[in-house]
């Protein structure tokens, strides 16, 4: 009885946000995204932040779904900058203590990694056009403080809402100089140069990428920003 609850209280919530499930049992003979990230040396680290934000679950089920996979170099480079992934990456290691047993932020940040649906090509590198794709970020106001206590169960599945009135985040992708860039802004500029060609695989496409993608702010912290450049005077 409680496990059919549960399934009559999360099956209005998937449909709700038409997310590309897969209802079938994954055959061992299929390649998967987990399977392609696996097979891949590159990406031990992302494996590693990806269960640490307990999004192996929710990987294994979306289908259909694009992957923009940082590599290990490019998740070290972030790490030591970003106090979250840092975490995310060396607790277990001792070199940092637990502090979240949450991370719906980490989690938001890997799922600014994947699109609601599979890339249909890149962009032409000699040409100026920018392709946008919707994301399974969806902006949420701050949760409260990390806390110790036990995280909700997976498999997190996106669900429309949050601050963009409902929508995801969006993500652009350009072709600049000979290459294909991720994260670019609305002029094709900026971004995260694409390092490793897309594999495509049964439930969705993996591409390699030399960065972390980081979501857009707020509209608060950016206005923040903004005051703190140019303060008002009297």
């Amino acid at each position: 009885m409680r496990l059919l609850g549960l399934l009559s209280v999360l099956a209005p919530l998937v449909a709700s946000a038409q997310i590309p499930l897969d209802s079938s049992t994954p055959s061992t003979s299929s390649t998967t995204l987990l399977d392609a990230l696996s097979a891949d040396q590159d990406y031990t680290h992302l494996i590693r932040l990806l269960q640490r934000s307990r999004l192996i679950p929710t990987l294994a089920r979306l289908n259909g779904t694009t992957l923009f996979a940082p590599t290990n170099d490019a998740i070290e480079r972030h790490a030591a900058l970003n106090s979250l992934w840092g975490a995310g990456l060396y607790e277990d290691e001792g070199h940092m203590k637990p502090r979240d047993n949450i991370q719906e932020k980490l989690r938001q940040d890997l799922l600014y990694h994947m699109l609601n649906g599979t890339l249909p090509s890149f962009p032409n590198p000699e040409e100026s056009t920018v392709q946008v794709h919707e994301t399974f970020h969806y902006p949420r106001k701050p949760i409260d403080p990390p806390t110790g206590d036990p995280p909700p169960s997976p498999p997190w599945i996106p669900e429309p809402g949050g601050t963009l009135g409902g929508l995801p985040q969006r993500l652009r992708l350009a072709g600049r100089s000979k290459d294909v860039w991720v994260g670019v802004d609305a002029f094709g500029k900026g971004g995260v140069k694409v390092v490793k060609g897309r594999v495509d695989v049964a439930n969705g496409v993996l591409v390699g990428i030399d960065g972390v993608l980081e979501p857009p702010p707020s509209l608060g912290a950016f206005y923040a920003v903004v005051n703190t450049m140019h303060p008002e005077t009297e």
